[in-house]
């Protein structure tokens, strides 16, 4: 799986748009991963991007996971959520089969969700206008479900399961 949180800087062009351009006050950070072993993403947004929002998403990202999943390998950027003392002590405590991966600085080219998160920009964020919060983690959760509707049966998600049967 990749992860990714966006709100920060990598987002900041979009935020200054919907806080200036359409007079909305207030942020929403989304978080999201990508599983490649079937092409589906998962997303949610909160209000805040601290470490235990990313804990709380972390949680919900392992309760995805069947318990016949023995390792699961998230792939992270290097923000200081992803690593604080906070968020290695929960990944430890409670989710011991969780693997964080952090990719080199300045390579998010690396990270398989990058793609996606400039689809759902591009599709769902750019060009909107939204009344608040809630009606943009609409428009993300909206995009999210068209979009594993949509992707079903991709060439990833073939040749994935053809590598599973060999």
């Amino acid at each position: 799986m990749s992860a990714k949180t966006y709100g920060g800087s990598s987002w900041s062009s979009v935020q200054a748009k919907v806080e200036h351009d359409q007079k909305v006050n207030g942020l929403l950070n989304v978080f999201g991963v990508y599983d490649y072993t079937n092409d589906k993403m998962y997303t949610h947004c909160y209000k805040q991007k601290k470490s235990s929002q990313f804990i709380d998403f972390i949680n919900k990202v392992d309760s995805l996971c069947g318990p016949s999943i023995k390792q699961v390998f998230i792939v992270l950027d290097n923000a200081s959520i992803h690593k604080s003392k906070k968020t290695r002590e929960a990944i430890k405590k409670k989710h011991s089969r969780i693997i964080l991966v952090f990719l080199p600085t300045k390579a998010p080219e690396l990270n398989l969700i990058e793609v996606r998160w400039m689809w759902m920009q591009r599709m769902a964020i750019n060009n909107s206008i939204f009344e608040n919060e809630s009606d943009i983690g609409e428009a993300v959760s909206d995009w999210t479900k068209n979009y594993n509707k949509t992707h079903s049966n991709t060439t990833t998600h073939i040749l994935h399961q053809v590598l599973i049967s060999l």
